[in-house]
């Protein structure tokens, strides 16, 4: 629940600094507490999010907060599901995200790859595809222009006090 909350205050942010022009399309946003992270917002309204919620070793987390899709049924807890993510129009890569109804996240808590292997997709690229497989209807698209995130994942990480993935 603690995301969601989080992830409808992003929205705002990240609204409020889409009319501003730059070559990057990430915004930065800090909150109480440590929080911090940059957030860019596709064509539909979704949202990419790296942040943490406080400073420390595997902090640093990934969620897709979806525009209007639901994507996964309403629960407490999350839901395990695939998504895949194409950087650049390579090949793609396929990780389990925990889905919730209306975002998905990738946690760097486990011995898990997937925020790793995403993170350095992330870091390399200037336009992700993501394809969420939600289960419950059709698979949400989702096409992303991270222009500058190769310098706004470093930040991330720097600023949460972790240690970036290679």
């Amino acid at each position: 629940m603690k995301f969601a909350i989080v992830a409808a205050g992003l929205v705002a942010v990240a609204a409020a600094a889409s009319g501003q022009e730059q070559a990057s399309r990430w915004s930065y946003f800090e909150g109480e507490g440590g929080m911090t992270g940059a957030a860019v917002q596709a064509a539909d309204g979704s949202q990419l999010i790296l942040k943490c919620d406080k400073p420390g070793r595997r902090e640093v987390y990934a969620m897709v907060v979806s525009g209007d899709a639901r994507l996964a049924v309403p629960n407490q807890r999350p839901i395990s599901r695939p998504i895949t993510v194409r950087a650049d129009g390579k090949s793609p890569e396929t990780g389990d995200w925990r889905f919730y109804e209306r975002y998905a996240t990738a946690l760097g808590k486990t011995s898990d790859r997937t925020l790793a292997r995403f993170v350095v997709d992330l870091r390399n690229a200037s336009s992700l595809n993501m394809r969420l497989d939600t289960g419950i209807s059709q698979d949400v698209v989702v096409d992303f222009d991270v222009t500058g995130a190769s310098e706004v994942v470093p930040h991330v990480y720097e600023v949460c006090k972790d240690t970036m993935p290679a």
